[in-house]
């Protein structure tokens, strides 16, 4: 089949895109503490005591690296807000949460930049006299400060609590490496060091080195980066398991029909891997709703557009990417959310992600229906176009050529869904 193309050639200027791992690892720990204010910047607690910890041991700075990237996101194995909540509330010596270590290993191991850090997250629960062999250091450094960090509470005085938890962590000395035991124990006596760890966000308080480590430069090591987050938040719910793989791999093609760059293209299917990252703040008890979702489960969810936005643009090179992906909901007419953009601030690869997104989401099979039929699925598309909600040259395009995108859909799904068993262990 010849495919259909707009005629007009689109031309957009845009530098190489660069960011730091280590800012897009903590956008995307944030994100995931904003689902309950039970976790108050866990994460960002836990990369603040791991980085004093592993200084004060001595470590190279390498390793320091890693440990720190490591403990920004040692619980991205646990998909849930209870899973993340029984995580943090466990027990010293309750060993029954070893999956959600192994599931962030699985999900992070692939690629290559955080491959270091994996390995430590797959352990960072290990009890140091009872699992040594094949232990890095630095998941004994993640274990103690992850500790440390539930025993620290933001609604008492910081420093009447240090005793308490300092006899805790004593009384348990034999889960921990006595290095990193020492190296906290030098720390006791710094008010700084508490200050810092129970008060002030992490990303102030950690140094620009960290910042500005692994740097991704490449267009396919940022593809490869979003894929490892598209397979996050979609494995977060049995509805979604493939959505984001979906609308990546048609809003590359709507993109590449209508004239982009190849370039652009790849930069659009990148924006369809993020373009649910607002998701991970929402809790997995309205994704996972079988029935009609309440008006304030509805509201909670319209937030999660503008925490894409929010996420993704506070990374330096994603800006574009940024708008693209979280104008998904956006509407001509300025009736969509959560920015109600229209007319040029509603640009064309924004409008080809909102197409992309509603028609793999009405194409692709979900587990309470069946995707809707190419006839059926642009006879939706052109009541939105009546109704001034979608671009109609868009939606002309993909009518054009709706035999194709849908193969296109179902073959990325297939894969991805391929890989969602595998991990899963289905």
């Amino acid at each position: 089949m010849q495919l259909l193309r707009l005629r007009r050639k689109v031309r957009l200027i845009f530098t190489e895109p660069e960011f730091s791992i280590f800012d897009f690892a903590s956008c995307i720990s944030e994100a995931m503490d904003l689902v309950s204010p039970f976790l108050n910047n866990h994460h960002k607690k836990v990369a603040y005591l791991s980085y004093r910890i592993s200084v004060q041991m001595g470590l190279p700075d390498d390793e320091v690296i890693d440990i720190v990237l490591a403990a920004v996101l040692h619980d991205i194995g646990a998909f849930t807000v209870e899973e993340r909540l029984d995580v943090i509330q466990s027990k010293f010596r309750d060993s029954s949460y070893d999956q959600h270590s192994v599931m962030g290993y699985n999900l992070l191991k692939g690629f290559q930049p955080l491959s270091n850090a994996a390995a430590i997250i797959k352990h960072h629960h290990a009890h140091y006299g009872e699992a040594t062999e094949g232990v890095p250091q630095g998941s004994h450094v993640v274990h103690l400060a992850d500790r440390v960090s539930v025993m620290l509470s933001d609604q008492e005085e910081v420093f009447g609590q240090v005793p308490g938890i300092m006899r805790e962590i004593e009384t348990n000395r034999a889960m921990f490496h006595p290095d990193s035991l020492k190296a906290l124990k030098e720390l006791e006596g710094l008010e700084y060091f508490w200050i810092e760890a129970c008060l002030v966000p992490a990303g102030y308080t950690l140094p620009d080195r960290l910042r500005n480590a692994r740097e991704l430069v490449d267009l396919e090591s940022l593809r490869s980066f979003a894929k490892v987050i598209a397979h996050f938040i979609d494995y977060r719910s049995r509805f979604t398991s493939t959505h984001s793989s979906g609308v990546a791999a048609v809003a590359l093609e709507l993109t590449r029909l209508s004239g982009f760059s190849e370039r652009e293209c790849r930069l659009m299917e990148i924006a369809g891997f993020f373009h649910d990252i607002g998701k991970l703040a929402i809790s997995n008890d309205i994704l996972e709703k079988n029935s009609a979702l309440s008006d304030e489960e509805i509201n909670e969810m319209r937030k999660h557009t503008y925490y894409t936005y929010v996420i993704l643009n506070k990374i330096k090179g994603l800006e574009h990417i940024s708008t693209w992906a979280a104008h998904h909901h956006e509407k001509l007419d300025g009736s969509g959310y959560p920015f109600h953009v229209r007319g040029e601030n509603f640009s064309k690869l924004s409008r080809i992600m909102a197409v992309a997104d509603i028609f793999t989401a009405i194409t692709e099979d979900r587990p309470y229906r069946a995707g809707m039929s190419s006839e059926d699925s642009m006879r939706v598309l052109r009541n939105l176009v009546h109704n001034n909600s979608v671009d109609g040259a868009v939606v002309a395009l993909a009518a054009e050529n709706v035999t194709h995108l849908i193969k296109v859909r179902a073959k990325a799904q297939q894969e991805a869904f391929a890989e969602y068993a595998a991990f899963r262990n289905i």
